[in-house]
């Protein structure tokens, strides 16, 4: 396996690894997760709260964060090369079905789905009616734009601000947010990457100008500055939840656990503190509290893309494998290894 084949499995199974294993506590607070498991550092079955009653998840199951991720996968695949906002639309179209949707994806996807199929609305312009702007969605989900575009930052912000847009409204966080983490992910798939040049590659592309719809009253250089320097505070990587999570605590509007800016800050925190271990990245992770699956898919993804899949237990690996083959809403069930091996053939051909 070459090395750049083992950073985008690596970057795919830490994602997946890390949504299956966040999944289980989501939107918990720091002190519930310990209370209950002490640490979570396993793969679990879980029911998910909002389809209660519905599927019993095992161990290894994804969710709706993953799926989007798949579906990019799909259609880089199926382009055999770098794709459009209507090469991804016309991808939807064609695999998913709004009746297995409601089982496993938020209903603002569901929304956007019947509006693309309508055919009305532009690909480009489907994230107008998102009501939710500065989403995760461009970290925790689109680690296969940045992976087809490895060695190429411009290319991939470019194809994010293109992509993205089917998601989220233009004037969102997401765009912005979603730079800095693919810059990451870039260079951690070069041979000669080291946690300390991830964090500058992030670092350099984080701007020092507040975004025009921040969360926040800082700028994104600022908010990772501020987040990396607590991280050298602390010896043991758990340490650092508590002081983030005072910082990051929004509860009162929807998806407030889920905005990007959180996401991102807290996962190249993780990844400092855990020298970019992707199975410490993804339990410190779901240890978190809050949006769990999320962080430890963004997490998790970029450690993987440093360390390759080689560094990832292989148990976990196998237990989602298994449970994509098992779970009957999904829109894919190749394995992590043939959307990695897709992807690169599809940087192969650029």
């Amino acid at each position: 396996m070459t090395e750049l084949l083992s950073g985008i499995y690596g970057c795919i199974a830490g994602s997946r690894i890390g949504s299956a294993m966040g999944a289980l506590v989501e939107g918990w607070g720091l002190e519930k997760i310990k209370k209950v498991y002490g640490v979570m550092d396993d793969l679990y079955p879980y029911v998910h709260a909002q389809y209660e009653g519905v599927w019993d998840r095992p161990a290894g199951s994804t969710e709706d964060g993953i799926e989007r991720q798949k579906l990019l996968c799909t259609a880089i695949i199926e382009k055999k090369g770098r794709i459009s906002s209507k090469d991804l639309v016309d991808t939807w179209l064609k695999v998913l079905d709004p009746e297995k949707m409601k089982y496993i994806s938020e209903p603002y996807d569901i929304q956007i789905f019947y509006i693309a199929k309508s055919g009305l609305v532009e690909p480009r312009a489907l994230g107008s009616f998102c009501r939710y702007p500065n989403l995760v969605v461009t970290a925790r989900s689109f680690h296969p734009v940045y992976l087809v575009n490895a060695g190429n930052t411009e290319a991939a912000e470019l194809d994010l601000n293109e992509i993205g847009s089917v998601y989220q409204p233009h004037f969102s966080e997401s765009f912005e947010w979603g730079a800095i983490y693919g810059a990451a992910i870039i260079e951690a798939l070069k041979d000669t990457a080291t946690v300390d040049s991830v964090l500058e590659a992030a670092l350099k592309r984080a701007s020092s100008k507040i975004p025009y719809a921040s969360c926040n009253h800082k700028s994104p250089r600022i908010l990772i500055e501020e987040a990396l320097e607590l991280v050298g505070r602390y010896s043991d990587p758990m340490g650092i939840r508590k002081e983030l999570n005072e910082i990051y605590c929004d509860v009162n509007y929807p998806y407030a656990i889920s905005m990007i800016n959180e996401n991102v800050v807290k996962a190249l925190a993780v990844f400092k503190a855990t020298d970019g271990d992707p199975n410490e990245s993804v339990i410190v992770s779901s240890n978190f509290g809050r949006d769990t699956d999320c962080l430890a898919a963004s997490a998790g993804g970029l450690s993987g893309a440093l360390r390759g899949v080689g560094a990832i237990s292989q148990k976990w690996i196998e237990q989602v494998e298994e449970a994509t083959v098992n779970n009957p809403y999904t829109n894919s069930k190749r394995t992590m290894k043939e959307d990695a091996e897709g992807i690169l053939a599809a940087i192969n051909n650029l």
